[in-house]
């Protein structure tokens, strides 16, 4: 086959230049590229989000556990009839993330009172969008498994609206009673339950999560905790039933007594 003009003119100058830099085989001054390095591996993902599955180990079987962006997890356990998340109590913390694995050392449960301190050792994969883990307290071990809600249409990544969670909710506490609830839509919030009131506020979390900020402080006795301000997270995502699952955790500051409702509309 024959070659082109300009194959046959590259083939006849490229040696004389190469000859001209001092390259081939005899001496001069060569000058030899210094490879680039190789690019840094892509950071580990953070086990950011909201996560739900089993349990063993514990009287509850199942979770849901919410990481924020700056450590704080709150995961909450109880049962799931398939209509609703029904909890019974909540671990709260701060951790931090090495590679694949989240850790926190001062967890505590609110489902006794006074909480109890443990810790949290956890791994997450970024390609399966898992978590696994253990928490360990002074009553013993609880293993979880879990991946994103399943049956839910959550999505973390959208940026909470005070749309979705605005109006009147009937839910359950974890101490047992019946909490109505009530939020404006400008985020005032009140509660009742029994001889006990409180108001506060609620506002989308500034991070541009699906995540909801709650301050609340409570009336005079019977609450449980008089004239004391808690605060946590609540999060609302629909169901595949159509309605929509609200769940909320709050602390008193010194992390003694937790408080979490629950319901549907």
């Amino acid at each position: 086959m024959k070659r082109s003009t300009a194959t046959a003119l590259v083939a006849i100058l490229l040696p004389a230049f190469i000859s001209a830099c001092g390259g081939g085989g005899g001496g001069g001054n060569q000058v030899s590229a210094t490879p680039s390095p190789p690019p840094p591996p892509p950071p580990a993902a953070a086990a950011e989000g909201v996560f739900g599955g089993e349990l063993i180990g514990s009287t509850s079987s199942e979770f849901q556990v919410l990481i924020l962006e700056n450590g704080d997890v709150w995961s909450l356990y109880g049962q799931d009839n398939g209509s609703i998340f029904y909890v019974d109590g909540f671990v709260q913390g701060n951790g931090t993330w090495s590679g694949e694995s989240f850790t926190s050392n001062n967890v505590k449960d609110f489902g006794f009172y006074p909480a109890i301190s443990g810790t949290l050792a956890s791994t997450y994969s970024g390609a399966t969008k898992t978590i696994s883990g253990t928490v360990t307290n002074s009553l013993g071990s609880v293993q979880f498994s879990g991946s994103p809600i399943p049956d839910s249409l959550y999505d973390y990544d959208t940026a909470a609206s005070l749309g979705a969670i605005a109006g009147h909710w009937d839910t359950l506490g974890t101490s047992g009673g019946s909490i109505s609830v009530d939020i404006t839509a400008s985020g005032v919030l009140t509660v009742s339950e029994g001889g006990c009131s409180g108001s506060g506020s609620i506002a989308p979390r500034p991070s541009g999560k699906n995540v909801f900020n709650v301050t609340l402080t409570f009336g005079l006795a019977p609450c449980v905790l008089p004239n004391q301000t808690v605060t946590g997270v609540a999060i609302v995502y629909p169901l595949t039933t159509g309605q929509d699952q609200l769940i909320g955790a709050m602390t008193d500051s010194a992390r003694t007594v937790g408080i979490a409702v629950f319901g549907i509309r």
